[in-house]
């Protein structure tokens, strides 16, 4: 729109060309959960405006021009303007009224006369959270739509109101997201032929997901996404039927966020895969295993909160029992690697970081 065009514009001109096209672009429409509510009629008590004698002073009313609101997260105020009117003082605190009013209880408002915008906190009257022109309004409108959209009232909204559920440390929320992490591999060993560690020790892998929090019982629990890089660990976990999830419980009541007195987690799983399951062992093509595994593994995982970071380290033993193994198979690996063991114990080490964010 042409900036000249303004000086033949009214309030309303500006109210139904200029702002309400910017609310639909910021996700808000009528009828939806992100809904424009349109010159909502205020009533202000004698309590909220503080007048001792309602018998003398009489009951006031405000009409908001649009009230912007995301059921159930929040919601804000836009009073707009004439293009030939300043937006004055006075013109904030009228705002201000409406969204401070117990009805509406807006998280910010936003005042404009079409040629001018300023957004504010309903907090703070000393300065505007953002300024800008009507020539500036692209420039703007990404940071606009990062504090003013339903997405944007959503994540505020996670992030102001009370946490009633039992926290589960100092300064942590009641269930966290797992946002991102790392764990690498140290110092695994193993005597068995058909196990050896050189293609883990110093490896590297991204934590993917996942949650903290707290089971039926109220015990604290961490569910830990890891991605494989190794494809044979990859198939092997799932021919053992296992996921990229892993499950650790503590005993402690809450999570250190000392790093004298760390809280040990620890997370156990009994896998079996039975003769035949289709497997790529040794780098060969896909085929039938030749002989049965049951594995056990435990990980004791000790570690504390340093801000959203729980860092630690951890330590891993492995029991796999080999059954079923065909004679041709058994000759044929002790022809390559001697003495094939039934049984073969897997022990190492490692450290961790896990980035963590309150749950949405």
């Amino acid at each position: 729109m042409e900036p000249a065009k303004f000086d033949i514009m009214n309030e309303t001109d500006v109210r139904e060309v200029v702002v309400r096209p910017l609310l639909e672009r910021l996700g808000y429409c009528h009828w939806t959960a992100a809904t424009i509510r349109t010159e909502l009629s205020l009533r202000y008590s004698h309590v909220f405006l503080g007048r001792k004698k309602p018998s003398r002073d009489p009951p006031l009313t405000g009409r908001a021009d649009y009230i912007c609101e995301f059921i159930p997260y929040g919601r804000w105020v836009v009073e707009v303007k004439a293009p030939n009117e300043e937006l004055t003082r006075n013109v904030i605190e009228q705002a201000h009224t409406y969204a401070a009013h117990p009805e509406v209880a807006a998280a910010y408002f936003l005042v404009s006369n079409g040629r001018n915008w300023h957004l504010y906190a309903t907090s703070r009257l000393d300065e505007p959270i953002l300024s800008w022109t009507y020539e500036e309004t692209e420039k703007k409108f990404l940071t606009l739509f990062n504090i003013l959209s339903p997405e944007a009232l959503k994540r505020h909204a996670h992030l102001v109101l009370p946490d009633k559920a039992k926290p589960l440390g100092k300064g942590l929320a009641s269930r966290l997201e797992i946002v991102s992490g790392e764990v690498i591999y140290q110092n695994h060993v193993s005597e068995h032929p058909l196990f050896q560690m050189d293609a883990v020790n110093g490896l590297s892998l991204p934590i993917t997901g996942g949650f903290v929090g707290r089971d039926k019982e109220g015990k604290i629990v961490a569910h830990v996404r890891l991605a494989s890089a190794i494809p044979m660990m990859k198939e092997l976990r799932e021919a053992l039927g296992d996921d990229e999830s892993h499950e650790f419980f503590t005993a402690d009541e809450y999570v250190s966020t000392n790093g004298d007195s760390p809280t040990i987690l620890k997370n156990f799983t009994d896998k079996t895969m039975s003769p035949g399951t289709p497997i790529r062992l040794l780098g060969q093509p896909r085929m039938a295993s030749p002989f049965g595994l049951r594995a056990q593994a435990l990980t004791e995982a000790v570690g504390y909160f340093d801000g959203d970071r729980f860092r630690g380290t951890m330590q891993l033993t492995y029991d796999y029992v080999l059954f079923g193994m065909q004679p041709a198979v058994a000759q044929a690996l002790a022809a390559k690697f001697g003495n094939i063991p039934g049984q073969a114990y897997v022990s190492g080490g490692g450290t961790f970081e896990v980035r963590v964010q309150p749950a949405r």
